[in-house]
Order: C-alpha cells, then sequence, then structure tokens
C-alpha cells in the first residue's frame, strides 16, 4: 500500500521547494512529489514500508509542514491517477 499525504508548508521559498522536489524525487520509496513554493503546497506518494511518514515529516520540518489530507492508495490507483481522460476512457472500454 502506498501512502498519499498532501501539505501546506509555514516557509518555504521557490528554489528551496524545487531544490527539496529533486531530493525525494530522487529516492527510490517515493512515487510521486510535488512541491509548490509559491502557494506552500505540496503532494507526496511513498511508500510507508521504505520510507516511514516519521522520517519523511523529520526531511520536511524545517519547512513547517502540515498534513492537511492522508490516505492510503493502491498502485492501480496511482496509475490510473496519472493517466490521461483519454487513456483512462481507451482502457475501460477496451474491457
Amino acid at each position: 500500500m502506498l501512502k498519499f499525504i498532501k501539505l501546506k508548508f509555514g516557509k518555504i521559498a521557490p528554489q528551496e521547494a524545487m531544490d527539496l522536489q529533486y531530493r525525494l524525487g530522487v529516492n527510490p520509496a517515493t512515487y510521486r512529489v510535488f512541491i509548490n513554493g509559491y502557494l506552500k503546497s505540496g503532494v507526496i506518494v511513498f511508500d510507508e514500508e521504505k520510507l516511514s511518514k516519521g522520517e519523511l515529516l523529520r526531511i520536511l520540518s524545517p519547512h513547517e509542514p502540515e498534513i492537511t489530507e492522508e490516505k492510503e492508495i493502491t498502485m492501480e490507483e496511482l496509475v490510473n491517477s496519472s493517466m490521461s481522460w483519454k487513456n483512462v476512457m481507451g482502457e475501460i472500454l477496451s474491457q
């Protein structure tokens, strides 16, 4: 099972957000990382067996993260959410 978390940051500059997004993006435990330094928000999908939520929050702690949404998702849900509507509808219609 994967963990999806949506975050708000108390303080993060755009360049810090890009750096953090890159550092988390190259981590093999993360599947999706999007951090917006202008809106001070982010979304991270990660494998909690490889990277605990506590460890992730420790990495994010200098930027004062607040979890606004948290849920478990399957790999299938992650893949489907990444597909365009055309691809999703094509997949549904082909079954």
